[in-house]
């Protein structure tokens, strides 16, 4: 199994967003503790959640909270849309079902906003809908965060592969981007066994990042067990840290578009018995 750590190291001078450290890589030595603690995950196959209180089959088009002590089963493809914001509690579970035929996935559209705040005892979970012991790479989508922030495409939009073209699957800013877009809050959270396969070669990603602004917060997020990335950022200048790839199939980190954002604090765990085939 291969690991990867990374830190990239500046001055806050040169980009205030960087943490100015004492020591190389991505965590403290000892004894400090890791800040993986608590609120990863690396034997999800096994993890037991609760059952289902709640399914959710329609697009979420007004302020919406999923709360504390509930379970959230995601049935096909569920859009965050008309500039609605999702908030979702610390310690709630969030199952894709893996028995839809065109997928499952959460997608938050351009305009609309994401707010799943876990804590580090606590995370906000995103998971197959099978049984422990019976889950896998793709059983289900994942998440994608689509914003207005700046795109390198023809005029500065594009939309996600693998989904039917429409206004909800579209991000960029277009011509007049908005580099300090907000599409809301993700941290203390887990995505597993993402990467459902739309079509040939078109996969979406643990967390899809499209055109996310600066003013959006992507901090201690885990991706495990992907069927495509584990993190992808399609253009924008969103900055994010503490990320953890975990035995994903494809590529730990991946940019496109003019991705110009900063990261810091990731790790990176490979199985050299998974890669993508194609």
């Amino acid at each position: 199994m291969l690991v990867l750590l990374f830190a990239i190291a500046t001055t806050q001078a040169q980009n205030p967003f960087f943490e100015v450290v004492n020591y190389r890589g991505a965590f403290a030595p000892s004894p400090a503790s890791p800040w993986t603690q608590g609120w990863t995950n690396f034997d999800p196959q096994n993890a037991v959640y609760p059952a289902v209180t709640d399914t959710v089959t329609a697009a979420i088009t007004a302020n919406t909270t999923w709360t504390s002590g509930k379970t959230y089963l995601l049935k096909g493809l569920i859009y965050v849309k008309n500039g609605a914001t999702l908030t979702i509690q610390p310690g709630v579970v969030v199952k894709g079902d893996a028995t839809v035929s065109g997928g499952t996935a959460l997608i938050i559209t351009k305009g609309s906003k994401i707010n799943a705040v876990g804590t580090s005892t606590s995370p906000v979970v995103f998971t197959s809908s099978k049984d422990a012991g019976s889950r896998a790479t793709g059983d289900w989508g994942g998440v994608i965060i689509l914003g207005r922030a700046s795109l390198n495409r023809p005029g500065g939009v594009a939309n996600i592969e693998g989904i039917a073209t429409s206004a909800d699957t579209e991000y960029g800013g277009g011509t007049t981007p908005d580099d300090n877009d907000n599409s809301g809050n993700l941290k203390y959270a887990r995505i597993e066994y993402g990467g459902y396969i739309f079509a040939t070669d078109q996969e979406i990603n643990g967390l899809t990042m499209g055109s996310l602004g600066r003013n959006t917060i992507i901090d201690f997020v885990q991706c495990s067990f992907i069927n495509d990335d584990s993190f992808e950022w399609f253009g924008g200048t969103v900055n994010c840290s503490h990320l953890v790839s975990f035995r994903g199939i494809d590529d730990d980190f991946d940019t496109d578009f003019g991705y110009s954002g900063s990261v810091q604090f990731a790790l990176g765990v490979r199985d050299p018995n998974l890669s993508d085939q194609s």
